[in-house]
């Protein structure tokens, strides 16, 4: 009685599930050093202990960032301003494992070239410079 076999998995896959793994617990260590520094600190722009407990209250994005000494949602120029800070280095921990599908996308995109699946990479390429497109359009937007 034969065992049954399974299908080889394709090295494009294995380079996009190695990039995203590797990129996503380097953005989790990120985000948990700059959560740890966010309670450390003792004059940041941005209250944790206010945030934190307008959430766990229920209160509305509107309410939270209205009431805080921010007044505005912060954006991507906020970040800049306060780069320093654990909150920033959070927000960058984040981005980090957002933005990892782009070199994850174009990396699988050259193996699936060399393995002779040209509609899958150029997709593959289309998908990563769609990416690209919409993460300048966020930041320019905010």
């Amino acid at each position: 009685m034969a065992k049954d076999k399974k299908p080889p998995i394709p090295i494009s896959g294995v380079i996009y599930g190695e990039i995203i793994y590797w990129a996503t617990c380097l953005s989790a260590l990120v985000v948990l050093f700059g959560t740890l520094l966010s309670f450390i600190e003792t004059n940041s722009a941005i209250d944790v202990e206010y945030l934190l407990n307008s959430v766990l209250a229920g209160k509305s994005v509107v309410q939270i960032w209205a009431n805080s000494d921010l007044i505005t949602p912060p954006n991507a120029i906020t970040y800049l301003s306060i780069i320093r800070s654990g909150e920033a280095v959070t927000v960058f921990g984040i981005s980090l494992g957002v933005f990892s599908v782009v070199p994850a996308t174009l990396f699988a995109s050259f193996y699936l070239w060399r393995s002779r699946n040209p509609f899958f990479a150029l997709t593959a390429v289309c998908a990563g410079l769609i990416s690209i497109c919409a993460f300048i359009g966020a930041v320019a937007v905010s």
